[in-house]
């Protein structure tokens, strides 16, 4: 990455000015060695930190090029690979600080500048170690690639953690998500399916179809736990389809399907019987497979069936939730809910369904017996009201939370 240019003074004049220590022990020499004074007046005071020849420097919270007297004109900070780390400088140009984590057990660089008001400029090296990670830890994501460039209205944007996150907020100062048009948006944490951490985006309504979203996760050297330390930078994009909300009805056993907001379909369904009820709640769709085997076994059901091949399947929870082909409950569409919590429909109308979505697409399930599924199964947060959202951020009420278009 191209080393961050700053404010730049110009000459303007002779004179030398004698060397002034910095705050820690470097000395910003104008006359040699740390660079020259093309300039009159008082001169600048440069300040790095860490100290140099420091070791085991933490990754965040240390790194910063500060001066009195005079403005930051240029920093270049470099590993030990010559990469460039970027950074910022404060809008009095006073102080320049990194915009990411540095990396764990390695050596940078810092070559400084600075000038003050009559265009004196001093200039300084140091050189540090950071700490080296005793644990590390990695998370997923979603969507990526295989999800498609385009996505439906629903898409909740998630990490999951393989370990546990004990410093949420400082894990979530290092994720944004920026949106064409803007949007009002949240990152909550939850608990998984299977009880990992994770961290879910979602706005506060769906969507609007065409918006351009582009998202961010810059965990690598970020500490989330003592001793743990993040080794991932990732980010992805994807643009906001066509709305499509389907909403299955479980009283009137009917699915009402809108596109864009107008009706294009409405089809009988039957869901999870008295015994196994369907969740209710807002689902978003996962994936779809034309074929897939189904045992009861799997989502803690006993014996209770062992079907192969099932057709037109659109997953909707990580607990076994899909709207499928049921042909073996043909009679019971539109008049009786009889499976066991999946929605089932004859092969034509599953079919067509299956062909009408893809990921990020909602599924509305209402007036049913059933507690609504919850945000870590499956993308459940839409099913959580949006305080009850906002607060399960860990910068809620810190402003973080917004996310405008940059």
């Amino acid at each position: 990455m191209v080393p961050l240019a700053l404010l730049t003074a110009c000459s303007s004049g002779g004179g030398k000015s004698d060397p002034k220590p910095t705050g820690n022990g470097i000395s910003a020499d104008p006359a040699g060695g740390g660079g020259k004074n093309k300039g009159g007046g008082a001169p600048a005071v440069l300040a790095v930190q860490p100290a140099d020849g420091a070791k085991s420097v933490e990754t965040e919270g240390t790194l910063s090029v500060a001066v009195t007297g005079g403005k930051v004109t240029s920093v270049t900070v470099t590993d030990d690979k010559g990469k460039a780390v970027e950074g910022a400088t404060s809008s009095d140009g006073a102080k320049w600080t990194p915009k990411t984590a540095l990396a764990n057990g390695t050596k940078y660089t810092v070559a400084a500048k600075a000038a003050n008001a009559e265009g004196a400029e001093v200039s300084t090296n140091s050189s540090f170690t950071t700490v080296s990670a005793g644990k590390t830890y990695e998370y997923s994501y979603r969507p990526d690639s295989d999800d498609g460039d385009k996505l439906g209205v629903g898409t909740i944007i998630s990490l999951k953690f393989n370990k546990s996150v004990k410093d949420k907020a400082a894990v979530e100062k290092h994720l944004s998500v920026t949106a064409e048009p803007a949007v009002e948006g949240s990152w909550s944490w939850i608990t998984d399916y299977d009880g990992s951490d994770r961290v879910d985006f979602r706005p506060k309504e769906y969507w609007k179809p065409g918006t351009k979203v582009t998202w961010k996760a810059d965990l690598s050297g970020v500490k989330s736990a003592d001793g743990t330390y993040g080794t991932q930078n990732r980010s992805g994009s994807f643009t906001v389809s066509d709305s499509l909300v389907a909403t299955a009805d479980l009283t009137s056993k009917q699915m009402t399907i809108k596109k864009n907001g107008e009706v294009v379909d409405t089809l009988p369904i039957s869901a999870g019987s008295a015994d196994n009820p369907t969740w209710t709640g807002t689902m978003v769709v996962l994936d779809k497979v034309d074929g897939i085997d189904m045992n009861s076994e799997t989502v803690g059901l006993g014996d209770a069936y062992n079907m192969k091949n099932v057709r037109y399947a659109v997953h909707l929870t990580t607990s076994g939730t899909y709207v499928h082909a049921a042909p073996w409950n043909d009679g019971k569409f539109g008049k009786v809910n009889g499976s066991h919590g999946c929605i089932g429909m004859s092969t034509t109308n599953a079919g067509t369904f299956f062909n009408m979505v893809h990921t990020g697409d909602v599924v509305e399930i209402v007036n049913g017996s059933e507690k609504k599924v919850k945000a870590g199964n499956g993308y459940g947060g839409w099913s959580l009201d949006w305080d009850t959202w906002v607060k399960g951020s860990a910068l809620s009420g810190s402003g973080a939370s917004a996310a405008p278009a940059q």
